[in-house]
Protein backbone atom coordinates (compact mmCIF):
# COMPACT_ATOMS: atom_id res chain seq x y z
CA UNK A 1 0.00 0.00 0.00
CA UNK A 2 1.01 3.62 -1.07
CA UNK A 3 2.16 6.33 1.70
CA UNK A 4 -0.49 8.42 0.60
CA UNK A 5 -3.11 5.37 1.67
CA UNK A 6 -2.16 5.01 4.72
CA UNK A 7 -3.44 6.54 7.64
CA UNK A 8 0.08 7.79 8.95
CA UNK A 9 0.03 11.07 11.11
CA UNK A 10 3.48 12.67 11.22
CA UNK A 11 4.46 15.94 13.25
CA UNK A 12 7.52 17.36 12.88
CA UNK A 13 9.03 20.09 15.35
CA UNK A 14 5.46 21.39 15.79
CA UNK A 15 4.88 24.59 18.52
CA UNK A 16 2.50 26.79 19.37
CA UNK A 17 3.18 29.61 21.03
CA UNK A 18 0.09 32.27 22.67
CA UNK A 19 2.08 35.27 23.51
CA UNK A 20 5.29 34.37 25.00
CA UNK A 21 3.71 31.11 26.34
CA UNK A 22 4.79 27.89 24.73
CA UNK A 23 1.75 25.45 25.14
CA UNK A 24 3.53 23.03 22.64
CA UNK A 25 7.14 23.10 22.33
CA UNK A 26 9.07 20.98 19.23
CA UNK A 27 6.83 18.02 19.14
CA UNK A 28 8.10 15.34 16.74
CA UNK A 29 6.14 12.11 16.49
CA UNK A 30 4.90 9.70 14.23
CA UNK A 31 1.68 7.50 14.94
CA UNK A 32 1.57 4.86 12.38
CA UNK A 33 -1.83 2.90 11.21
CA UNK A 34 -3.58 0.44 13.07
CA UNK A 35 -2.10 1.51 16.38
CA UNK A 36 -3.93 2.75 19.82
CA UNK A 37 -1.96 5.17 21.13
CA UNK A 38 -2.30 7.25 24.28
CA UNK A 39 -1.52 10.63 24.65
CA UNK A 40 -1.38 11.58 28.72
CA UNK A 41 0.08 14.06 30.78
CA UNK A 42 -0.68 16.27 33.80
CA UNK A 43 -3.42 19.11 32.93
CA UNK A 44 -1.92 22.07 30.67
CA UNK A 45 0.50 19.65 29.61
CA UNK A 46 -0.92 20.49 25.87
CA UNK A 47 -2.76 17.69 24.90
CA UNK A 48 -5.79 19.31 23.71
CA UNK A 49 -3.78 21.91 22.13
CA UNK A 50 -1.82 19.21 20.16
CA UNK A 51 -5.52 17.70 19.01
CA UNK A 52 -6.53 21.42 18.17
CA UNK A 53 -3.09 21.39 15.98
CA UNK A 54 -3.39 18.28 14.17
CA UNK A 55 -7.44 19.01 13.37
CA UNK A 56 -7.07 22.30 11.60
CA UNK A 57 -8.55 24.23 14.54
CA UNK A 58 -4.73 25.71 15.34
CA UNK A 59 -2.18 26.96 13.30
CA UNK A 60 1.27 25.79 14.49
CA UNK A 61 3.91 28.66 15.00
CA UNK A 62 6.10 26.25 13.71
CA UNK A 63 6.31 22.66 12.18
CA UNK A 64 5.05 20.77 9.85
CA UNK A 65 1.85 17.59 10.10
CA UNK A 66 1.65 15.39 7.82
CA UNK A 67 -1.29 12.72 7.56
CA UNK A 68 -1.81 10.16 4.55
CA UNK A 69 1.41 11.71 2.98
CA UNK A 70 -0.04 15.03 2.59
CA UNK A 71 0.64 18.28 4.71
CA UNK A 72 -2.41 19.46 6.00
CA UNK A 73 -0.91 22.06 8.86
CA UNK A 74 -3.00 25.02 7.90
CA UNK A 75 -6.21 23.41 5.94
CA UNK A 76 -9.31 24.35 7.23
CA UNK A 77 -10.57 21.40 9.84
CA UNK A 78 -13.64 20.38 7.14
CA UNK A 79 -10.41 20.01 4.74
CA UNK A 80 -8.82 17.82 7.37
CA UNK A 81 -11.86 15.31 8.49
CA UNK A 82 -12.61 14.64 5.16
CA UNK A 83 -9.23 13.37 4.71
CA UNK A 84 -10.08 11.07 7.10
CA UNK A 85 -8.55 12.76 10.64
CA UNK A 86 -11.63 13.29 12.98
CA UNK A 87 -11.69 13.95 16.63
CA UNK A 88 -14.41 13.40 19.45
CA UNK A 89 -14.80 15.57 22.01
CA UNK A 90 -14.54 15.18 25.90
CA UNK A 91 -18.38 17.04 26.39
CA UNK A 92 -20.78 14.97 24.83
CA UNK A 93 -22.06 17.31 21.66
CA UNK A 94 -26.19 16.74 21.34
CA UNK A 95 -28.96 18.73 20.48
CA UNK A 96 -32.33 19.41 21.93
CA UNK A 97 -35.25 17.41 19.83
CA UNK A 98 -33.06 15.25 17.96
CA UNK A 99 -33.45 11.81 18.47
CA UNK A 100 -30.35 9.19 18.91
CA UNK A 101 -31.10 7.85 15.41
CA UNK A 102 -31.48 11.65 13.81
CA UNK A 103 -27.75 12.52 15.78
CA UNK A 104 -26.01 10.35 13.59
CA UNK A 105 -27.69 10.49 10.21
CA UNK A 106 -27.15 13.93 10.71
CA UNK A 107 -23.38 13.48 11.24
CA UNK A 108 -23.47 10.94 8.24
CA UNK A 109 -24.98 13.50 5.57
CA UNK A 110 -23.02 16.33 6.80
CA UNK A 111 -19.86 14.41 5.76
CA UNK A 112 -21.09 13.26 2.43
CA UNK A 113 -22.24 17.56 1.60
CA UNK A 114 -18.74 18.41 2.85
CA UNK A 115 -17.78 18.06 -0.92
CA UNK A 116 -21.29 19.31 -2.66
CA UNK A 117 -18.95 19.06 -5.78
CA UNK A 118 -18.18 15.54 -5.66
CA UNK A 119 -21.42 14.34 -3.95
CA UNK A 120 -23.56 15.69 -7.55
CA UNK A 121 -20.66 13.86 -9.42
CA UNK A 122 -20.67 10.78 -7.85
CA UNK A 123 -24.20 10.06 -6.86
CA UNK A 124 -27.50 12.15 -6.25
CA UNK A 125 -28.55 13.52 -2.90
CA UNK A 126 -31.45 10.55 -2.76
CA UNK A 127 -28.46 8.09 -2.46
CA UNK A 128 -26.80 10.23 -0.65
CA UNK A 129 -29.75 9.80 2.02
CA UNK A 130 -29.83 5.89 1.53
CA UNK A 131 -26.49 5.47 2.41
CA UNK A 132 -26.59 7.91 5.58
CA UNK A 133 -29.61 5.63 6.73
CA UNK A 134 -27.68 2.46 6.17
CA UNK A 135 -24.82 4.06 7.91
CA UNK A 136 -26.42 5.00 10.84
CA UNK A 137 -28.54 1.81 11.39
CA UNK A 138 -25.14 0.09 11.03
CA UNK A 139 -23.56 2.63 13.92
CA UNK A 140 -26.63 2.00 15.77
CA UNK A 141 -25.74 -1.63 16.31
CA UNK A 142 -22.25 -1.23 16.58
CA UNK A 143 -22.30 1.17 19.41
CA UNK A 144 -25.29 -0.21 20.77
CA UNK A 145 -26.92 2.30 21.29
CA UNK A 146 -29.68 0.75 19.08
CA UNK A 147 -32.45 0.69 21.45
CA UNK A 148 -32.36 4.32 22.11
CA UNK A 149 -32.76 4.85 18.49
CA UNK A 150 -35.62 6.86 18.63
CA UNK A 151 -35.13 8.30 21.85
CA UNK A 152 -34.42 12.02 22.56
CA UNK A 153 -30.70 12.18 22.70
CA UNK A 154 -30.87 15.09 25.64
CA UNK A 155 -32.56 12.72 28.06
CA UNK A 156 -29.73 9.74 27.68
CA UNK A 157 -28.05 8.90 30.67
CA UNK A 158 -24.06 11.19 30.63
CA UNK A 159 -22.14 7.91 29.38
CA UNK A 160 -24.96 6.99 26.35
CA UNK A 161 -24.32 10.79 25.28
CA UNK A 162 -20.79 10.02 25.50
CA UNK A 163 -20.71 6.77 23.22
CA UNK A 164 -23.13 8.51 20.69
CA UNK A 165 -20.07 11.52 20.76
CA UNK A 166 -17.43 8.28 19.71
CA UNK A 167 -20.44 7.10 17.12
CA UNK A 168 -21.40 10.29 15.60
CA UNK A 169 -16.83 11.00 14.56
CA UNK A 170 -17.57 7.27 13.25
CA UNK A 171 -20.52 8.64 10.57
CA UNK A 172 -17.36 10.91 9.21
CA UNK A 173 -16.13 7.50 7.81
CA UNK A 174 -12.77 8.28 9.95
CA UNK A 175 -9.13 6.75 8.99
CA UNK A 176 -7.39 7.84 12.17
CA UNK A 177 -9.76 8.90 15.36
CA UNK A 178 -8.68 11.71 18.03
CA UNK A 179 -10.60 10.75 20.98
CA UNK A 180 -10.51 13.16 23.85
CA UNK A 181 -10.76 12.02 27.26
CA UNK A 182 -13.80 9.30 26.26
CA UNK A 183 -14.05 7.66 29.83
CA UNK A 184 -13.88 11.12 31.41
CA UNK A 185 -16.54 11.25 34.09
CA UNK A 186 -17.87 7.82 33.52
CA UNK A 187 -18.12 5.20 36.71
CA UNK A 188 -16.91 2.23 36.27
CA UNK A 189 -19.28 0.24 34.22
CA UNK A 190 -19.61 2.84 31.79
CA UNK A 191 -15.53 2.96 31.37
CA UNK A 192 -15.29 -0.80 31.04
CA UNK A 193 -17.87 -0.05 28.16
CA UNK A 194 -16.33 2.17 26.58
CA UNK A 195 -13.11 0.42 26.40
CA UNK A 196 -14.86 -2.46 24.89
CA UNK A 197 -15.96 -0.07 22.08
CA UNK A 198 -12.98 1.75 21.10
CA UNK A 199 -10.91 -1.63 20.64
CA UNK A 200 -14.31 -2.80 18.78
CA UNK A 201 -13.49 0.83 16.77
CA UNK A 202 -9.59 -0.15 15.41
CA UNK A 203 -10.54 -4.17 15.61
CA UNK A 204 -13.93 -4.17 13.47
CA UNK A 205 -14.06 -1.00 11.72
CA UNK A 206 -10.05 -0.55 11.00
CA UNK A 207 -9.61 2.81 12.33
CA UNK A 208 -6.44 3.73 14.20
CA UNK A 209 -6.78 5.97 16.94
CA UNK A 210 -5.16 8.24 19.59
CA UNK A 211 -6.57 8.83 23.29
CA UNK A 212 -6.38 11.64 25.39
CA UNK A 213 -7.27 10.36 29.18
CA UNK A 214 -7.02 10.86 32.68
CA UNK A 215 -7.58 7.20 33.51
CA UNK A 216 -4.40 5.69 33.57
CA UNK A 217 -5.20 2.59 34.19
CA UNK A 218 -7.34 2.11 31.18
CA UNK A 219 -4.71 3.97 28.79
CA UNK A 220 -2.17 1.30 30.47
CA UNK A 221 -4.45 -1.78 29.65
CA UNK A 222 -5.77 -0.30 26.18
CA UNK A 223 -2.86 1.22 24.51
CA UNK A 224 -0.33 -0.12 22.58
CA UNK A 225 2.43 2.80 22.84
CA UNK A 226 1.84 5.69 25.32
CA UNK A 227 2.97 9.19 25.12
CA UNK A 228 3.64 11.92 27.49
CA UNK A 229 3.67 15.37 27.77
CA UNK A 230 4.42 18.15 30.30
CA UNK A 231 4.95 21.73 29.72
CA UNK A 232 4.48 20.94 25.94
CA UNK A 233 6.93 18.60 25.59
CA UNK A 234 7.14 15.02 24.84
CA UNK A 235 8.73 13.54 28.08
CA UNK A 236 8.14 10.32 27.85
CA UNK A 237 7.11 7.62 24.85
CA UNK A 238 7.32 3.55 24.56
CA UNK A 239 5.24 0.91 25.43
CA UNK A 240 2.78 0.86 28.72
CA UNK A 241 5.14 -1.17 30.91
CA UNK A 242 8.17 0.95 29.59
CA UNK A 243 6.44 4.18 30.20
CA UNK A 244 5.33 3.21 33.83
CA UNK A 245 9.09 2.84 34.79
CA UNK A 246 10.21 6.37 32.95
CA UNK A 247 11.87 8.41 35.55
CA UNK A 248 10.38 11.53 33.21
CA UNK A 249 6.46 9.71 33.59
CA UNK A 250 6.91 9.24 37.52
CA UNK A 251 8.15 12.96 37.67
CA UNK A 252 5.34 14.47 35.96
CA UNK A 253 2.47 12.67 38.13
CA UNK A 254 4.47 12.66 41.45
CA UNK A 255 2.02 13.26 43.99
CA UNK A 256 -0.89 12.34 42.43
CA UNK A 257 -2.88 9.31 42.50
CA UNK A 258 -1.90 8.52 38.79
CA UNK A 259 1.93 7.98 40.01
CA UNK A 260 0.72 4.81 41.41
CA UNK A 261 -0.91 3.44 38.56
Amino acid sequence: MSTELRAELRLSNISRRFGGLAAVSDVSLVIPEGQITGLIGPNGAGKTTLFNLVTGTLRPTSGEIHFGGARIDGRDPGDVARRGLVRSFQSPMVLPGLTVAEHLRRAALFHAAGCPRDLLRRRSQRAAEAAADTLTEELLAFSGLGAHAAQEASALAYGLQKVLGLAMALASRPRLLLADEPAAGLNGAETAHMETLLRAIRAERGVSLVVIEHDLPMVMRLCERIVVLAQGEVIADGPPGAVRHDPAFIAAYLGSDAHAA
